[in-house]
């Protein structure tokens, strides 16, 4: 299938500025500009596609085998919500052809940072994230997919379930996956998912204020103030700055005679509401393609060089 794309959507930058680029079960190509994934349509068949920037402006999705209409359908929602081919991000991208700093977001087409398939991968994804280092981050969804993922007639796998992840136990996901105390959470998570305790299609819908989404996300256990904010963004609400250890190295490299704390963050990114989380990401991403060369050119399959922990 061929899908079309918003005027400000750029291919490279929508799958290669945001780390999930790395994580399993995407693998990105440098060589031919292209994002492969798996992606599971019900509990025991995944589907794997490749994405690449079509002629037209467009997006090119092609699938490994024949696919079914009804699973047609899903691949090309969970494709949709990846790129956030839904999402308007023209008011940010005017707001940054004012600003001298932020002029070449606008340039790039900056902004719709890759997410996961599903809400259920973005939320395990980012508990993966926190208290740990990125090459950890890695290896856990790795070992997640490896172990639990449905797999798919390329002998890829897709992201686990909720309904496999629940029928794993803690033990097993601290044994198998290596993600330490974060097993509990996940357990948890996925069997409130798959008893019907969490609806995430209710909080995949919110169109209320940012404050309310907080809170829902963090009635989930294991997502704290970082992870929630990092959801937020995920979701498209963009005025939460999930602020980490990674972002205080950021800022205090850029700006050393500052003393930051969580609140004078929160004011100095305040001039770009409601696009805060966008306008330091891009910052951040800028000085990570200065250090270690354009992200969409990096192969994680053979190159040593590891992207910084910044989930």
């Amino acid at each position: 299938m061929v899908l079309s794309v918003p005027d400000d959507f750029d291919f490279r930058n929508a799958v290669c500025s945001h780390g999930f680029f790395v994580l399993a079960p995407n693998r990105w190509d440098p060589t031919r500009q292209a994002l492969e994934t798996t992606i599971a349509v019900d509990e025991t068949t995944a589907i794997t596609v490749t994405l690449r920037e079509a002629p037209g402006h467009r997006v090119a999705v092609s699938a490994d085998g024949s696919v079914a209409p009804p699973h047609r359908q899903a691949v090309r929602a969970a494709v949709v919500r990846m790129l956030r081919l839904d999402e308007d991000l023209s008011p940010f991208h005017d707001r940054c052809r004012r600003s001298p700093s932020h002029r070449e977001a606008a340039e790039m087409r900056f902004g719709r940072l890759l997410r996961s398939a599903s809400l259920f991968e973005d939320i395990v994804k980012v508990i993966c994230t926190c208290n740990v280092a990125w090459r950890q981050t890695v290896a856990m969804v790795e070992n997640l997919v490896s172990h639990w993922g449905v797999p798919a007639a390329s002998r890829h796998r897709s992201f686990p379930t909720p309904g496999r992840l629940a029928a794993a136990s803690v033990h097993e996901l601290q044994a198998n996956a290596r993600v330490g105390y974060r097993a509990a959470s996940i357990h948890r998570l996925a069997m409130e998912v798959t008893t019907g305790n969490l609806g995430l299609a209710e909080l995949e819908d919110h169109h209320g204020p940012t404050d309310e989404l907080i809170r829902r996300l963090r009635r989930i256990h294991g997502v704290g103030d970082y992870a929630a904010g990092h959801l937020c963004m995920l979701a498209g609400y963009y005025d939460r700055l999930a602020v980490d250890t990674e972002m205080m190295r950021f800022l205090k490299s850029q700006h050393p005679r500052r003393r930051w704390t969580a609140n004078r963050i929160k004011e100095h990114y305040a001039k770009w509401f409601p696009y805060q989380f966008l306008a330091y990401w891009f910052e951040l991403w800028q000085d990570y393609t200065r250090h270690h060369g354009r992200a969409d050119q990096w192969d994680p399959r053979v190159d040593g060089r590891q992207i910084t922990n910044v989930e």
